[in-house]
């Protein structure tokens, strides 16, 4: 609150600030600052005010600021400024003026700076500078103008003018008009989406020209040329994709930023000659082109492009400050910074450049009295290969003032081209054996005997392999991992340093596998599956100081595996199924310092062997099936705890009291000698898991083929008569079949005798007896017999004389010829004995309760055949005798 007559008598005031209150309107009337009569600036900034009544400032006539920003000022009335006719700077912003009217600034004849930015103005009335004739500085900026003022026109002292902000689309109409003083334009975040070449012809003082934040696409070639003066654009943020003719003939342009657009193309060309500062970055370039005039360029910023490649004659030799990060380069070309002797500063950081030489970064020689350039070439991912070793040193070459300062040297990191044990390194932590290149074949020029195909000193990478080289040739590395080996490569290079050969699929390691390579340091052998190491298959690599096994199929340490091994100071053993070591397994490894055997099944291991280990300090051991007798974790406990500190997982390190169930007994950290019986009687439980493993496809495979055999056994029990059919009408060949006596009886004229019903006859003669008869002799009883012989003296004589007799059964049959007394009983008489020798043809549907109780026993005794059985022809020539090789008669 504002008490009346508060400033009253204070005539003699210049200064009153009474900003960042909470004054309204109502609290601020005429006689709130009546008599200030000296009063020269008013700050009322960031209040409550809402309107201005005209007569609040009319004392006021030596006032030369005002402040009235932040308020919520809606309306400037008429008037309002009047007696102020020394105001020179009026600020308005920040509050909620919608529209200005003819006669609010009346009386302001000395104004210079006038701001309404950040208000909401619509429009400016055509008349409303017309009193301001001296405004230099006008903010319009932040409201929502939808095209130039009108008021604007024929403003000819105005300096600058802010438009930024607005929602200006077009630029033409009505357009700058008789501003021809103006060298300050900002129509920065507006809707323009074209540039002709008479939009700012009438502004021939211009010099600084902000356009970004747009959707400018286009702008018409000469559309700056009436512009003599102008000396930097802005049309960043815009959608521009060629700028070609846009710029040649603006020769007082210093400053250009086309930056965040959409150019593709880019040509040196396109700019004016004496252009000091360009900004293209986060554009579409791919190529720089040559340059070819004599530009004058010393800041270029083309970073966030997408440039391949840096080249000499892509850069002007005049450039100071270049900026070419976040594009897609691979490839700088030796000798690009040369001539460059101008040069402060190259950003090239977080490109794709893998490998560059030496002579890529070369200078000419740098004065003295200068500081080195300083380069900036992190984020990009560079290989450790032996082209790259330079890099690590560069900065020791102050001395020859030939190379730049690389800035971010510590932290770059290069790409190692073969390690498993990371990925990347800092560079100045990389050793100089790890700058390695890839290799086919190489022979030293020493070397006599390349052209033969047993050379030892001729170096040729396995296929499916990958190897690498020092620059020395100290260091030589062979990659075969995840190769698809099912054993060791035998052309592995004999200088062979390091050999990486996990992931294939080797089984085990025979006898020397690695003979002749004395200069083995590094093997991994691990994830190939080996579950057999062969006495004396490390025996020849003396130098092998690193091995990796883990993660493979062994069971078993005998004690012999690692002879020969006296340089190994690594050994890594976890991740496999080993159950029992040998308590000289580790006996000659008098250097080993890590010994990894975590996670695997061992169940006991006197754990004191490793006395002969002086240089021990790494070790693992949990994840093992350690034993729950008291005696050995009284062993095992009383060793972890001495040797603690060698011991990576000590705290997890516990029995097992049953491994079917893998029921853990306590860690070693929880053993308590006086309560081991309580968890030590689960012992018995322990079965060797091991050996189940082992055993348990064998056991399986034995159920498997045993059940499969009895199925086969049932199934030919089950269809023996059709195998044995099928048999003999595809081989000839009687399987289980004993000849009867009677089979021997080769005298006989005839193979069969067939008995049936008259009514059957035309079966008989017509399908059955044409079939036969072209194997064997039949004898038909009403076609070879006279009708009126005596029934049972011509069956007896048939049977008497053939080797099989057939029946052709049929309801016929049963209703007359098994109906007659005479023929049942020679039948009978002759079938006595001669059962098997029958051959029964059942024709028809019968019954059982059709067919008597003797002739059922006939058929359960006796070859029983069904007509129409897809077999039928094959299971009648089985129970037929052998084909006679006597003449027929």
């Amino acid at each position: 609150l504002l008490s009346p007559g508060l400033f009253a008598n204070l005539n003699q005031l210049l200064d009153l600030d009474i900003s960042h209150n909470q004054l309204t309107s109502a609290w601020i009337n005429s006689g709130t600052f009546s008599g200030l009569i000296r009063l020269v600036l008013l700050n009322l900034s960031h209040n409550r005010i809402t309107k201005l009544d005209p007569s609040l400032f009319h004392d006021l006539y030596t006032l030369q600021i005002l402040n009235l920003e932040h308020n919520s000022i809606e309306a400037v009335p008429a008037d309002t400024f009047t007696p102020m006719n020394n105001l020179h700077t009026l600020v308005l912003s920040h509050n909620k003026i919608k529209f200005l009217d003819a006669h609010a600034l009346n009386g302001l004849f000395v104004l210079s700076l006038l701001s309404l930015d950040n208000n909401i103005l619509e429009d400016v009335h055509p008349e409303a500078f017309k009193n301001c004739s001296g405004l230099r500085d006008l903010n319009l900026n932040g409201n929502k103008l939808k095209s130039v003022p009108v008021a604007l026109r024929d403003m000819r002292l105005l300096r600058t003018v802010d438009l930024g902000e607005n929602s200006i689309f077009n630029l033409d109409k009505p357009g700058f008009v008789g501003m021809t003083n103006l060298y300050g334009l900002r129509l920065i975040g507006n809707l323009i989406t074209n540039i002709t070449s008479t939009t700012f012809a009438g502004l021939p003082s211009l010099e600084i020209l902000n356009l970004s934040r747009n959707k400018i696409y286009k702008i018409e070639n000469g559309a700056f040329s009436e512009n003599h003066n102008l000396q930097a654009i802005r049309l960043d943020a815009n959608i521009i994709n060629d700028i070609a003719g846009m710029f040649t003939d603006v020769n007082s342009l210093l400053w250009l930023n086309i930056s965040d657009n959409r150019l593709d193309t880019f040509d040196y060309a396109f700019l004016p000659s004496g252009l000091q500062w360009l900004d293209i970055h986060k554009n579409e370039i791919v190529d720089l082109g040559v340059v070819e005039t004599d530009i004058k360029l010393q800041t270029l910023d083309v970073s966030f492009n997408k440039l391949t490649k840096v080249t000499a004659n892509s850069i002007p030799d005049s450039i100071e400050l270049l900026f070419m990060n976040d594009n897609a380069i691979t490839h700088v070309e030796p000798l690009t910074f040369v001539k460059k002797t101008n040069m402060s500063r190259v950003d090239l950081y977080a490109n794709q450049i893998e490998e560059m030489e030496l002579s890529a970064l070369q200078l000419t020689p740098v004065e003295e009295n200068r500081p080195l350039p300083e380069f900036y070439i992190g984020g990009n991912p560079f290989q450790c290969d032996c082209k790259m070793e330079w890099l690590q040193r560069i900065n020791n070459l102050d001395h020859l003032r030939q190379h730049p300062r690389v800035m971010d040297l510590h932290g770059i990191y290069c790409k190692l081209l073969y390690s498993r044990d990371r990925l990347y390194v800092p560079l100045v932590e990389a050793e100089p054996s790890v700058f390695v290149c890839p290799y086919k074949t190489h022979c030293f020029a020493l070397c006599t005997c390349c052209e033969f195909d047993a050379c030892d000193c001729e170096m040729t990478c396995p296929q499916n392999c990958t190897c690498y080289h020092d620059q020395s040739w100290a260091a030589n590395i062979v990659d075969c991992s995840s190769s698809g080996y099912m054993q060791i490569p035998k052309d592995i290079p004999m200088d062979a340093t390091e050999a990486y050969l996990d992931g294939n699929n080797f089984g085990e390691l025979s006898k020397h596998f690695l003979i002749g390579r004395k200069n083995m340091n590094i093997l991994y052998v691990n994830n190939s599956n080996i579950e057999i190491i062969v006495k004396e298959a490390f025996s020849s690599l003396k130098r092998l100081s690193v091995l990796h096994l883990e993660n493979n199929g062994l069971k078993e340490l005998q004690g012999y595996e690692f002879e020969g091994l006296l340089a190994l100071r690594e050994l890594y053993l976890q991740g496999n199924m080993i159950h029992f070591i040998g308590n000289k397994t580790f006996a000659g490894l008098a250097q080993l310092e890590v010994l990894r055997l975590d996670d695997n099944r061992i169940y006991k291991f006197q754990m004191t062997t490793f006395v002969a280990n002086p240089y021990l300090v790494e070790i693992g051991l949990a994840g093992n099936q350690w034993s729950c007798e008291c005696k050995y974790m009284s062993e095992l406990s009383s060793w972890v705890r001495a040797n603690i500190a060698k011991i990576l997982d000590a705290k997890n390190i516990a029995c097992v009291i049953d491994n079917r169930t893998n029921m853990l007994g306590p860690t070693l950290r929880e053993f308590n000698a006086s309560r081991c019986s309580l968890y030590a009687g689960g012992q018995r439980g322990i079965v060797d898991r091991q050996m189940i493993q082992d055993y348990l496809p064998l056991m399986l495979l034995t159920c498997i083929a045993f059940i499969f055999s009895i199925g086969v056994v049932c199934g030919l029990f089950a269809y023996r008569h059709e195998l044995r059919v099928w048999v003999y009408s595809r081989c000839g060949l009687r399987m289980c079949y004993k000849a009867t006596a009677f089979e021997e009886d080769h005298d006989r004229l005839f193979d069969a005798y067939v008995s049936y019903c008259v009514k059957d006859e035309g079966f008989v003669t017509q399908v059955l007896a044409p079939k036969l008869e072209s194997q064997f002799s039949l004898l038909l009883h009403y076609r070879d017999f006279n009708v009126s012989s005596y029934v049972a003296d011509t069956i007896l004589e048939a049977t008497e004389s053939t080797k099989r007799t057939i029946v052709v059964l049929s309801r016929n049959f049963l209703n007359s010829e098994w109906c007659r007394f005479e023929f049942k009983t020679a039948l009978h008489e002759v079938l006595k004995d001669r059962r098997r020798r029958l051959i029964v043809i059942l024709v028809g549907d019968l019954t059982p309760p059709e067919v008597d109780g003797e002739l059922r026993l006939y058929l359960k005794t006796s070859t029983c055949l069904h007509w129409g059985d897809s077999l039928f022809w094959q299971k009648l020539r089985f129970a037929m005798p052998d084909v006679s090789r006597r003449p027929r008669v």
